[in-house]
């Protein structure tokens, strides 16, 4: 690796890279480079390189667009949103951001990770999630979750995508199955709601007093679905433990058309991330395990939440 070259799981940051972020620095807290203390990579996230930093005694996150941000990310949408989430307290920890360049700051906040196994972490997270969706906010931006998507597909070379991608060989059946799922949890009923996209282990900061959800780069008013979906997504998850994550959501057992409108949501947000990741790697990022994950969930559960519909249309 050329010096000066810093390796992030989000991305490269290049010299010129490291000068421009010191120099954001400078200019947010009027402070001079030699006030900046640690500035180190933080190994988290693959939307972003993200680094942290001390100064004047506080520590702070910095991100740094990743590949492909301006293809997959609203910085407009995200920083509206982000400002409401401010509101509702669901994340409070902002300081600056840049709408035109992608790039922001936050507080640090001490955390010991997010544990999926951890039934109390479960419950906090879960009912963040619901405080989100119940929120009293007004939300300008929707984020059409099919829309983008097919957005992402078209900025797929046709060599990497879909059938011709090698790790998700039955590409063609899951596409058809969700498809279908999508159009039959949009008849539900199940009211949309200020979302935020990516609810998964990384992007929730607790402690034993806090817990925070941060980065809200998909956000928008959207199914709730959504979120669960990211959430359980995100880890490795038995369909007991599924189950409880959809109690703890709604706080009883859910009804029938509940149950199976979570579960092609779970489908639809794996089908999704498929697509992000073809998008990534197309463009030379590696993803590494996660998308064997997201294949798996659209897999099974547009099988699973397709049967059930089926049933209830007998």
């Amino acid at each position: 690796m050329e010096p000066g070259i810093i390796q992030t799981t989000g991305g490269m940051l290049h010299r010129q890279d490291m000068d421009f972020i010191c120099r954001i620095i400078c200019e947010v807290f009027h402070c001079n480079k030699e006030q900046i203390k640690n500035l180190q990579p933080l190994q988290k996230g693959l939307s972003n390189a993200v680094l942290t930093f001390e100064l004047n005694g506080g520590k702070y996150v910095f991100r740094f667009p990743g590949l492909g941000a301006k293809v997959l990310i609203d910085r407009g949408r995200e920083s509206m949103i982000q400002s409401q989430a401010n509101d509702a307290g669901i994340d409070t920890t902002l300081v600056a951001m840049s709408v035109s360049d992608g790039w922001k700051i936050s507080r640090y906040i001490n955390n010991r990770g997010f544990d999926y196994h951890n039934v109390s972490d479960i419950v906090r997270g879960v009912r963040l999630i619901r405080k989100l969706h119940k929120a009293a906010v007004k939300v300008r931006y929707e984020f059409d979750v099919k829309a983008k998507w097919e957005a992402i597909r078209d900025a797929i070379p046709a060599a990497m995508y879909g059938e011709n991608y090698p790790e998700f060989p039955d590409f063609a059946e899951i596409k058809e199955r969700v498809y279908r799922l999508y159009e039959l949890a949009e008849k539900d009923g199940i009211p949309k709601c200020l979302t935020q996209g990516d609810s998964r282990d990384e992007n929730f900061l607790i402690n034993d007093s806090e817990i925070y959800l941060t980065d809200w780069e998909y956000a928008g008013y959207n199914d709730p679905g959504f979120d669960v979906g990211t959430f359980v997504c995100g880890g490795d998850h038995t369909d007991e433990e599924v189950d409880r994550v959809l109690f703890v959501y709604f706080g009883y057992e859910p009804e029938p058309v509940e149950k199976r409108h979570f579960y092609a949501w779970i489908a639809i947000t794996g089908f999704f991330y498929m697509h992000w990741t073809m998008f990534k790697e197309s463009i030379g990022q590696k993803i590494g395990c996660l998308k064997h994950r997201w294949y798996g969930y659209a897999k099974y559960y547009s099988q699973k939440a397709l049967t059930l519909y089926e049933e209830a249309a007998k």
